[in-house]
């Protein structure tokens, strides 16, 4: 279905979307350091052949553009500053939530020996394995077809390719902008989070794997404030224990999913990316990395969420103003051009390649500063392309 909307699609937007969606899956083949280098690359090529031209003086047209550009100037600035704002309070939220997993794994004494408290009854997992043993598929079996239809990253594909299309005035997403989306997106998900990390505390269920905190968290718990905040900020990156209401993995591929299939506006594309994002929720409830539950109400809460925060995005228009903003060619870009864009988006492969996951996470709020700060010292566009960056590790190191 995606590839019929990326080769007959009516709208240039549809069909870049969809055609990224499709190369992803079809590209899954290749290392996967291969593909995250291409992608590294990528970043650098879009931003350095969309960077914007400056206003020649003395010009009728030039003169009219900045006529616009002021008169737009206010709320351009705000939806920046929107998204800047956005990204820490995502980042935030990350934090506070990070430290809270601990908590709630430390406080719940009766999963740290045994006898272990016995995991919930999960009926969405009954099912699914019982559905896998009438079909004969092995565990095995049910990963090696996530894995060919490269899932989670077809999903990363699909929203690069909507924020393309905004930037590139693509279609139907000529009057949205890739920071209008970014901002409702990761306030999306910041809010999201924060309604997760509320929710394990409310209620803590028992983890599906018995043994869950002696192999992620120190034992006995330490007895001093001192250690309980050491270990409290150490990032996460495997996930905790209790933490299972509503499922992080769930949030991110929800807020990719929504991204992808708003910018696209295209049921069939919707439809094909949709089944695919419920294919990758079944397999997780089906390998008892999530209960049924947890899967539902992250995917449901997240887009509702998404749908909630449209106000975010300036009305059609607003933000543009009437003329769009000219870009200088690929091929004007200078050394320093060139190192400039290059060596944020080299460094974010390198720190995804060689760095462990816990770096990397103190690595993406080191970018989501640097991005902040380009924004404030009045450059935007290398600010935007940082930003980038910061999904990109992100992405990388959550999915």
């Amino acid at each position: 279905m995606a590839l019929f909307v990326a080769v007959r699609g009516r709208h240039a937007n549809e069909q870049l979307v969809s055609a990224l969606f499709v190369a992803s899956i079809a590209s899954n083949q290749l290392p996967r350091s291969a593909i995250a280098l291409a992608s590294a690359v990528a970043a650098a090529l879009f931003s350095l052949a969309t960077r914007p031209a400056p206003l020649a003086a003395g010009s009728a047209q030039d003169e009219k553009r900045g006529d616009d550009e002021r008169h737009s100037k206010k709320s351009t600035m705000n939806i920046k500053t929107k998204a800047v704002l956005a990204c820490l309070f995502m980042i935030a939220v990350m934090l506070h939530e990070n430290f809270m997993i601990w908590v709630v794994s430390a406080t719940f004494v009766s999963s740290h020996e045994p006898p272990y408290p016995d995991p919930l009854q999960d009926n969405g997992r009954i099912v699914l394995r019982r559905l896998a043993q009438l079909a004969s598929l092995s565990r095995q079996d049910v990963q090696a077809l996530r894995d060919t239809f490269n899932v989670q990253w077809a999903l990363v594909a699909s929203a690069m390719g909507a924020f393309v299309a905004c930037e590139l005035r693509l279609g139907r997403a000529a009057k949205r902008t890739m920071w209008a989306v970014a901002a409702r997106a990761l306030l999306t998900l910041g809010v999201a989070r924060f309604v997760r990390t509320v929710s394990f505390l409310l209620t803590v269920l028992p983890s599906q794997m018995p043994a869950c905190y002696r192999s992620h968290f120190p034992y006995p718990v330490p007895d001093t404030w001192s250690e309980w905040i050491k270990v409290g900020l150490k990032p996460a990156a495997r996930g905790g224990c209790n933490d299972l209401i509503i499922s992080g993995h769930a949030t991110v591929t929800s807020i990719l999913a929504c991204i992808g299939v708003s910018v696209a506006h295209n049921p069939t594309f919707s439809a094909a990316l949709g089944s695919l994002l419920v294919f990758d929720y079944l397999i997780e409830v089906y390998q008892g990395y999530h209960y049924s539950v947890d899967m539902w109400m992250g995917g449901l809460v997240t887009s509702l969420i998404f749908c909630s925060l449209a106000w975010v995005e300036p009305a059609d228009g607003e933000e543009r103003g009437t003329a769009p903003t000219k870009s200088l060619p690929l091929r004007s870009s200078s050394l320093r051009d060139v190192v400039t864009y290059g060596a944020p988006s080299i460094a974010a492969f390198l720190i995804i390649s060689l760095s462990s996951e816990a770096i990397g996470l103190f690595w993406i709020v080191a970018y989501a500063v640097a991005a902040a700060v380009a924004h404030v010292q009045g450059s935007p566009h290398l600010s935007r392309h940082i930003f980038i960056c910061t999904l990109y590790i992100a992405l990388i190191i959550l999915l």
